[in-house]
């Protein structure tokens, strides 16, 4: 079967760059190893309550912001509906040590207030600060629809000052410098090696409003879905990609299958992890550098995680999220606190058409060695010292939230955890990165265009991750197919 371009991978990066090509008005096929499309976005349900695996939350989706215009770009706009979190406080800053509260509300100015409020005599750096994200966000491609697209920004997420460099420069104050690092743990990497141009990227839209997604993420996946069906793109699920073919002259020639099928086509987008890329591409295909650079990516932290649904509603996480710090500088350690000092996210979980939390779902970072000792096995035939291993890290874990949030206690109906390993083989990356690759200072990841003719990258490992950084890598590899200006200039008129 022969095709204008084949895309590998149907996570949120692989479907917008497959819609947005079959817009254009090309013959796309996306190809996707699992028996679904975006098997990490469509999360689970148990006892009625939906549990969301790769999206809570996201920045920018308000009417007239960056990702509504991208979704209205997409033909996906009118298939989903948001609802805004709660606007005086969508994020919730709780530590422990020492004690202390703070509640991001949405917006820049009602930001500011609150910030100078809770710490008046910063007031000199939290405008520095703001202004300095606000900066940023103006110069980021695509984001800025008028941003120059250059090699610029991408240096700076590399060759930039760290985000603790950042504040370490602005004040003194830990508590403060701790509440503008706390959506650290929403992209997996320490305030001591993200940069601040990465940092403000993603923090950058959630300062502008936060959204939630009626249905989850499960409906934005069947949203895409329908959109691919529509624009007739050949859908192949449950079909892994083993090689990337070339031709005499050294470009893409199209992708084999694991059944021994291939597909014909002279480029493709792949959106799979770094380190699967190298096993794709034939030998030669990459200099000698490049394939080491990839193969030694660091990956976000990993993480444990919890699954609870509760017989009483949580009015805690109505229309919030908590974010708890043991202490004030852990986010400079980000995963490396044993599990009962770590640092955790909390999320709602609601039953379909309800509107009260019935559940919830935490996330308490950690590394992938705390796992390692059965990196062998495989999920389904882990060995009993896991299984026990898992069971006390739940406990654990049960036992911190029903700390902050006591009116979880004794209203339990279903309880269930993942760990590092889950992770790794849920996720398919190779040491189980919550968000990925890192995007760190120091380290070259990949950009769009590959030295082998007819191949592009995206996914969150060349932009950022979550939903706005996959939705964007994939607009910008198909802006460096297409040109740049011509997708500007379609988004624009979606404005």
């Amino acid at each position: 079967m022969k095709y204008d371009f084949v895309v590998i991978g149907a996570g949120v990066s692989g479907l917008t760059s497959a819609i947005t090509l079959a817009k254009s008005g090309y013959r796309v096929a996306l190809v996707e190893k699992s028996e679904r499309t975006a098997p990490v976005l469509r999360g689970f349900s148990r006892k009625g309550v939906h549990f969301d695996t790769g999206f809570h939350y996201t920045g920018g989706l308000a009417p007239g912001e960056p990702l509504d215009i991208f979704f209205r770009y997409l033909g996906i706009s009118d298939r989903v509906t948001s609802f805004p979190f709660d606007t005086e406080g969508f994020d919730v800053f709780r530590c422990e040590n020492p004690g202390f509260e703070f509640r991001v509300p949405a917006g820049y100015a009602r930001l500011r207030e609150r910030l100078c409020e809770a710490f008046p005599v910063e007031a000199k750096a939290i405008d520095s600060y703001l202004g300095m994200v606000k900066a940023v966000c103006a110069s980021m491609p695509y984001l800025n629809l008028d941003a120059e697209v250059d090699t610029g920004f991408a240096l700076r997420r590399v060759l930039g000052a760290t985000l603790k460099e950042t504040l370490d420069s602005l004040t003194g104050n830990e508590l403060l410098k701790s509440v503008l690092s706390m959506h650290s743990l929403l992209y997996g990497v320490s305030s001591c090696e993200v940069s601040f141009t990465q940092h403000a990227a993603i923090v950058g839209n959630y300062y502008d409003s936060a959204r939630g997604i009626r249905g989850s993420g499960l409906s934005l996946v069947n949203a895409f879905d329908e959109r691919l069906k529509l624009l007739g793109v050949d859908l192949f699920c449950g079909a892994e990609v083993t090689r990337v073919l070339v031709d005499a002259q050294g470009a893409v020639a199209g992708v084999e299958l694991a059944s021994g099928a291939a597909l014909s086509c002279p480029a493709c987008i792949a959106t799979v992890h770094p380190r699967v890329l190298l096993d794709l591409a034939p030998e030669g295909a990459f200099r000698p550098a490049y394939r080491k650079r990839l193969g030694a990516l660091e990956e976000t932290v990993s993480a444990f995680m919890a699954y609870a649904v509760s017989t009483a509603p949580i009015a805690s996480l109505a229309g919030s999220n908590l974010f708890l710090l043991p202490e004030a500088d852990c986010l400079n350690r980000l995963g490396q606190s044993p599990l009962d000092k770590a640092p955790f996210y909390l999320s709602a979980a609601y039953r379909e058409g309800g509107g009260d939390p019935s559940g919830y779902i935490a996330i308490f970072p950690s590394l992938f060695k705390e796992t390692a000792a059965w990196e062998g096995s495989s999920s389904g035939r882990r060995p009993e010292e896991y299984r026990q291993f898992k069971k006390e890290a739940l406990s654990i874990m049960q036992r911190r939230i029903e700390r902050v949030c006591p009116e979880i206690a004794g209203n339990l109906q279903y309880l269930e955890g993942s760990t590092p390993l889950t992770l790794r083989d849920f996720c398919s990356t190779p040491y189980g990165g919550l968000y990925g690759v890192k995007h760190m200072v120091g380290q070259y990841n990949p950009q769009t265009s590959t030295k082998l003719r007819g191949l592009y990258l995206a996914g969150q490992a060349v932009v950022s991750p979550g939903v706005m950084g996959a939705v964007l890598s994939g607009l910008l590899a198909c802006g460096t197919i297409l040109g740049h200006d011509r997708m500007r200039k379609e988004l624009k008129a979606c404005c």
